[in-house]
């Protein structure tokens, strides 16, 4: 596939606003604070890349155990355990302390898996166990290059703090992706739930806050 291809996410009411979805090999941060649905809409692009393109996919945990996972998949009708049986998807945990070996372990499932859309969730786990920014921004750089070398389309997610000015936990990966997307959570609002892309390399893309629902099959965004 060319560079500028789209990759469709699947979620409802997303890929128009970005001119078809997520460019080919691209690196995409999909942030906001806790609750606000970053593990769904990562695991609905996985699920929509087997189901409706047949591609692949890899999904990388940080944070909850692999049980856990496919228990909230199964929730919106996505049976990841059926699909890693027969080999369309691989659902692993991962240690966050052991960022050096991770693309070492990647590239040895990618070479029996053959996964082409990958999600790493959440990268903020890896920034808690590295103290100096230096150092995480290095990690991670390293991560990140690996990655586009590779030539997979990837969501990485990450964390906002309550009170943080900054796009993820300690501010450093949003430099380094292709596409940051933002989603809040205001239970006072009227539209409780929204999102933002907020940058995105190589494509036009809407500016504006879509609210979006949280449904029994999924995300769904909403025209404004």
């Amino acid at each position: 596939m060319a560079a500028s291809e789209k990759i469709s996410t699947g979620i409802p009411g997303l890929d128009a606003l970005m001119g078809g979805g997520f460019v080919n090999g691209s690196i995409n941060l999909v942030t906001g604070r806790a609750g606000t649905g970053k593990s769904i809409f990562s695991s609905q692009f996985l699920y929509n890349g087997v189901v409706k393109h047949r591609e692949k996919g890899l999904y990388i945990t940080t944070e909850e155990t692999k049980e856990n996972v496919l228990r909230q998949m199964k929730k919106f009708g996505w049976d990841f355990n059926v699909l890693e049986k027969k080999n369309w998807v691989r659902v692993i945990e991962f240690e966050p302390f052991e960022i050096e070996t991770l693309t070492t372990k990647m590239i040895d499932i990618l070479d029996s898996i053959d996964a082409k859309r990958i999600v790493i969730d959440s990268i903020s786990m890896f920034e808690l166990y590295i103290s100096e920014v230096f150092k995480i921004r290095k990690a991670i750089y390293k991560v990140l290059q690996k990655l586009k070398e590779l030539d997979r389309t990837v969501i990485v997610t990450d964390e906002i703090l309550e009170e943080s000015p900054g796009l993820s936990r300690f501010g450093v990966i949003e430099f380094m992706v292709d596409t940051v997307i933002i989603l809040q959570f205001l239970g006072l609002a009227k539209n409780k739930r929204s999102l933002m892309i907020r940058k995105m390399r190589m494509s036009d893309h809407s500016t504006d806050i879509h609210p979006f629902d949280i449904t029994s099959k999924g995300i769904v965004v909403r025209s404004i």
